[in-house]
């Protein structure tokens, strides 16, 4: 005959798991000035295209977002396994690990043309900004949902704690994705050809003594 099946471990009691969504977000940095081609390079622009879109170059916004998470389980079963773990506490912490803003180092310095592709890329960062924080609120949502139905059987409680773990960085993926999604279609609405062509128009004392340092390279 085959072996009985093993009857479901039960799980402790759910309670209202508590769950935190902290942001870390500094203010952008503004670094030191580095080369247009250098600009082009950390922006992953192939050199053929880089000639006809020089203004590209002029500004970079850098963002790098990491998220974190901690669970605190509570399980219950047998003394030797396997035993059944629920939440009872979730923190979760979006962090902006980088978040900076440089100028291409042909652009005058304190001039026009400066201020006019620093508030461009201001425009970037304060979208990564809003995001960041539209993408707390999803996590939030994401994680109470998620926490009001968890569960994982396993040999030991610290095997519950992993399948746990798993299960909430599926859980939460999908608002990552829209966090991304936002972002990419956010930042190409603020780089139009339009506002290439405005910039290019701006400022035309600087423009000249730009467009005299490009063509020195």
């Amino acid at each position: 005959m085959p072996p009985p099946t093993p009857a479901p471990v039960a799980c402790p009691p759910r309670g209202a798991p508590l769950v935190r969504v902290t942001i870390s977000d500094p203010d952008v940095r503004v670094l030191a000035p580095v080369s247009a081609d250098e600009l082009r390079r950390m922006a992953d622009v192939p050199e053929e295209v880089s000639h006809d879109t020089v203004l590209h170059h002029l500004g970079l916004t850098l963002s790098r977002v990491e998220w974190r998470s901690e669970i605190t389980v509570r399980s219950q079963g047998l003394s030797g396994g396997p035993v059944c773990g629920v939440p009872s506490e979730v923190r979760l912490s979006l962090v902006h690990a980088e978040h900076s803003i440089r100028l291409a180092r042909e652009v005058p310095r304190n001039g026009c043309l400066a201020r006019e592709v620093l508030a461009h890329e201001r425009r970037h960062a304060e979208l990564n900004r809003r995001t960041l924080r539209d993408a707390a609120d999803g996590l939030r949502q994401a994680a109470r949902s998620w926490a009001a139905r968890a569960r994982a059987e396993a040999p030991d409680a610290g095997a519950a704690a992993l399948l746990l773990q798993e299960d909430l960085t599926a859980a939460v993926e999908p608002v990552l994705a829209r966090l991304r999604a936002a972002r990419e279609a956010g930042h190409d609405a603020i780089d139009t050809p339009q506002e290439y062509q405005r910039l290019g128009r701006v400022c035309p004392t600087d423009q000249r003594r730009l467009s005299a340092r490009l063509r020195a390279h």
